[in-house]
């Protein structure tokens, strides 16, 4: 199953990683400038899954200023079971999950794909 998921998903990024990197390197001759300009069009390509990270994490945000003052009053007045069940129903009422929270580190998931391609293209260079 892992082998199918990376033929599927890093495999191309590790071709996309050689292609600009040969590419960089013919222009420039130098291997360093190549890294670098690697590293700029990977930027590039990510620029907008970034933007709905950046989107995803403000949201998560404001949501979290928005309930922190009832998760606080929450807090200081139950405790055990009987907190988790009255922070449970709060959540519920707001229409709000706490694995919601997992959004914020979108970002962080979307690089791990290009960080695994440059590791297996630079280190087989």
């Amino acid at each position: 199953m892992f082998s199918a998921l990376y033929q599927i998903f890093i495999t191309p990024l590790v071709q996309l990683t050689e292609f600009f990197y040969s590419l960089f390197f013919e222009v420039t001759g130098n291997q360093g400038i190549a890294v670098i300009g690697l590293s700029f069009v990977v930027t590039i390509f990510t620029l907008p899954l970034y933007m709905v990270a950046e989107q995803w994490q403000e949201t998560e945000r404001n949501i979290q200023k928005k309930l922190k003052p009832g998760v606080e009053r929450i807090k200081s007045t139950f405790k055990g079971d009987e907190q988790y069940m009255v922070l449970s129903t709060f959540y519920r009422e707001n229409h709000y999950h706490p694995i919601y929270a997992l959004r914020s580190s979108f970002s962080l998931l979307i690089q791990i794909p290009f960080f695994i391609a440059a590791y297996n293209f630079l280190s087989n260079l």
